[in-house]
């Protein structure tokens, strides 16, 4: 008795996982790929703007500046090729999943251009360069807080 009721029990668990379908699937993964990624680009912009307010108060040189800001700039190349290759590959069926991903592309972008304004910034102390940082890093958040639904 009790090894059919194991294999009852086994043929319940996967029946009730097989019972969604590959779009219901498909729409809960590209739900969490979402969220995992409005994070990224939340957590990126403050981990940039962290180290140029370290770098305001003498807390990071010039040098450690521009290495935290490379390894963003890789991060922001390496996105995009990913992001690329869905768009290119025809991944996306849905308008909404497109367009969430190329907002998302374009903000990546935006923090690689804010990165490398930083990085400029902390190796020539130029005022000019501390605008230009300042106006992309509202752009930014702008950018992320729209896609996020966050009320400003």
């Amino acid at each position: 008795m009790r090894k059919y009721l194991l294999i009852i029990v086994t043929l319940f668990a996967f029946n009730s996982s097989f019972s969604q379908t590959c779009e219901e699937r498909e729409d809960k993964l590209l739900s969490a790929v979402g969220g995992f990624s409005a994070g990224l680009l939340y957590n990126t912009y403050a981990v940039i703007g962290s180290v140029g307010d370290a770098f305001g108060k003498d807390a990071y040189t010039a040098e450690i500046v521009a290495d935290l800001m490379n390894a963003q700039k890789n991060m922001a190349d390496n996105l995009i090729k990913l992001i690329d290759g869905l768009m290119k590959d025809n991944l996306l069926k849905d308008e909404n999943d497109k367009n969430y991903i190329t907002a998302t592309k374009d903000i990546i972008a935006g923090l690689k251009k804010q990165a490398e304004i930083l990085a400029d910034y902390a190796k020539t102390n130029s005022s000019q360069q501390q605008k230009a940082y300042e106006q992309q890093r509202q752009k930014n958040w702008k950018d992320i807080s729209k896609l996020m639904g966050i009320e400003e």
